[in-house]
């Protein structure tokens, strides 16, 4: 269920036991900003930017304080250079296939949930 090849340079990557310790040390630290930072903070989910882009975009640029210009939008014309592994989807608009396709490979994620404190797949099931 592995997409990108980071070339050994992210070797949490590659393990699901590593990423769900990574992903709730983020939440931990998240946590300790929010409590001690005396600044807004504005998390944005993935899937509503995908179900509302527009209002999502509208909402971050607002957040930052800056004006809102609909270029924003059209962000996969920019032609500057990428070089990131997500090279080829900033040349896309925002795409909806993404969400959700965790659940075709839901039975390879059990030690992915367990790092994260979640019920295994097949617990779900019972």
């Amino acid at each position: 269920c592995y997409f990108t090849n980071f070339s050994g340079a992210y070797e949490y990557a590659y393990d699901l036991e590593d990423l769900g310790a990574y992903y709730r040390l983020y939440e931990e630290l998240m946590r300790h900003w929010k409590s001690v930072l005396r600044v807004p903070i504005l998390e944005v989910r993935y899937e509503d930017m995908v179900a509302e882009q527009e209002r999502t975009s509208r909402r971050l640029v607002e957040f930052c304080g800056l004006e809102w210009q609909a270029r924003c939008l059209a962000f996969h014309e920019n032609k500057r250079e990428v070089a990131t592994a997500s090279f080829d989807q900033v040349r896309k608009p925002v795409y909806r296939a993404s969400v959700g396709r965790w659940r075709h490979y839901a039975a390879h994620l059990d030690p992915l949930r367990q790092a994260l404190g979640l019920a295994s797949e097949r617990e779900e099931r019972k």
